[in-house]
């Protein structure tokens, strides 16, 4: 694709509407070379997410290793005041926001040697280092499916957008969906970050925990350059995998993986009260892998709080993949048949809501789970999105406070355009992490940008009330790399203890305050850290 034919490609996609920093999307290519080559739906993607950050940066950096990485820190050090680098920029939130440098790992995307030699003699038994994989924190899950595809190894877990780099999906606290299995960040063993000294010199830190697998010793043998450390501590690991940037830029990641597996789709229209009860069974059952519900954000039965849902059960299966999803997902999932519904039906929305979620219905659907956990066209919907986590136990209590105060905002124009995505997620022993501490409801508003062919900015009010309302009212945690209204008392009273715990890690791990942004402003994290 020539540069001419890339800005025409761009410029069909509207990626100019929806980046208003940018004059011209000529800047586009001179930002971000690295995707003149790229598929132009997938820079789309980019560029309209993150236009919801409230700044943009001074600079960025296209580092292609570690070793480029730390050279182009150690130039622009004294230049920029803050640093940020996280994930590959698929996100909704101010996460990676800064006005200073920002580095994107788009080329920081291949496999890395596992450095096996350097693990202590003393690991279990039953260790096996064909259960691991190391790579740069570029790579995207698609990426590390396709990099582990010969070695009939796949990932654990994943989210429900394969663009999304492994790095950033854990930093920000993305996940899956199952009960009995972690976020992305449970599966992360070691975390290698970019970061300062005291003295502002860069360095690279692997960060495990104290019973990590690496061998200290081998470890500074092999890395005797006077910028690799090993730091072996639970209060930092727990940390550094949900970080959100602040920590410093994630170089590498070592995560675990397991052998393929086929998992069976089942996806039945139902109501919320029918299906509620039936959850702790279906949850027991050592054949569910996982359980997603969607949940029409309007009552359509006489109710006003047993909404109609979609209910997708996942199940290990040993047999060979086979049949086809439902017609609405297909052809885009309910978000776009729901989209049709919000232009032209008005007022009857939510009957259209039910009739797209009838259209998923399937059964006995046999996938790979890579193509099974992956949400497919809904992906490619121009959306705000914000997703909540609270305990897992008070899932039926929110739907019942929830759904009728959806129906009020609806009065002051403030409309719900999709059905809402209910996950469930193992709690976690990451301190800012949503599933901290406990087992986790996470639920996903995703609101579509475009209303009658226009930018609607009731949409991000719609999701600021929503966000807010879970917050105070369940003590709910957002997804960080989604729309983020949390403010630091909000923070404070929903993580407790953790904060401190990660203020620990801030002040060992980034001492100058190099990787802030406007999220820790928000949330008043670096205060907090400084004790004011």
């Amino acid at each position: 694709m020539t540069p001419t034919e890339y800005v025409s490609a761009l410029a069909a996609w509207n990626v100019n509407k929806s980046v208003s920093i940018r004059n011209d999307i000529d800047n586009a290519l001179k930002l971000f070379p690295e995707l003149a080559d790229t598929n132009p739906k997938d820079v789309t993607r980019y560029y309209r997410n993150n236009t919801v950050m409230d700044a943009w940066p001074r600079r960025f950096l296209h580092p292609t290793s570690e070793a480029d990485l730390v050279a182009m820190l150690e130039k622009e050090k004294n230049n920029f005041d803050s640093f940020r680098g996280f994930g590959d920029g698929y996100g909704f939130a101010n996460a990676n926001a800064t006005t200073g440098c920002l580095v994107r790992s788009t080329l920081m995307n291949h496999g890395l040697p596992l450095e096996a030699e350097n693990f202590r003699s003393d690991l279990p038994d039953d260790f096996d280092e064909n259960d691991y994989v190391r790579f740069e924190g570029g790579v995207t899950f698609e990426q590390l499916i396709q990099l582990l595809a010969p070695t009939g190894r796949t990932v654990i877990q994943q989210p429900g957008f394969k663009k999304l780099t492994v790095a950033g999906c854990s930093a920000a606290g993305g996940h899956g969906s199952g009960l009995g299995i972690y976020g992305i960040a449970g599966y992360v063993q070691a975390i290698e970050l970019v970061n300062f000294d005291t003295n502002k010199n860069v360095r690279v830190v692997r960060v495990e925990p104290s019973d990590g697998m690496t061998d200290p010793a081998k470890y500074a043998a092999a890395h005797n350059d006077g910028k690799h450390f090993l730091k072996q501590d639970d209060t930092l690991f727990h940390s550094a995998r949900c970080a959100q940037g602040h920590l410093g830029v994630v170089s590498a990641i070592t995560i675990k993986v397991t052998s393929k597996f086929v998992l069976q789709e089942d996806r039945t229209f139902s109501d919320w009260n029918s299906v509620w009860p039936t959850l702790p069974a279906l949850f027991a059952d050592p054949k569910t892998h996982s359980v997603h519900v969607w949940i029409n954000p309007y009552t359509t039965n006489g109710s006003t709080d047993n909404p109609n849902v979609l209910v997708t059960r996942l199940s290990h299966s040993t047999q060979s993949p086979w049949g086809i999803r439902g017609p609405g997902i297909l052809f885009g999932g309910p978000n776009v048949l729901t989209d049709f519904a919000n232009v032209f039906l008005g007022k009857d929305f939510g009957p259209a809501v039910d009739a797209a979620l009838k259209m998923c219905q399937s059964t006995g659907v046999r996938m790979w789970s890579t193509e099974a956990l992956d949400f497919g066209p809904p992906n490619d919907l121009p959306v705000y999105a914000a997703s909540l986590g609270f305990d897992a136990a008070r899932g039926d209590e929110v739907i019942k406070k929830l759904i009728p105060q959806i129906a009020a905002w609806r009065t002051n124009g403030n409309l719900v355009t999709s059905p809402i995505g209910m996950r469930w997620v193992k709690g976690s022993h990451d301190f800012l992490s949503p599933q901290y501490g406990r087992d986790t409801i996470m639920l996903e508003m995703p609101i579509l940008r475009a209303r009658f062919g226009k930018d609607d900015p009731a949409g991000k009010q719609t999701l600021d009330l929503y966000a807010n309302f879970m917050m105070d009212t369940f003590g709910a945690r957002p997804h960080w790399g989604q729309q983020n209204p949390m403010t630091r008392k909000q923070f404070e009273a929903n993580y407790g203890a953790a904060v401190g715990s990660f203020v620990k890690a801030m002040k060992e791990l980034d001492p100058l305050d190099m990787f802030d942004g406007p999220l820790s402003k928000q949330i008043g994290l670096r205060d907090i850290a400084r004790g004011k």
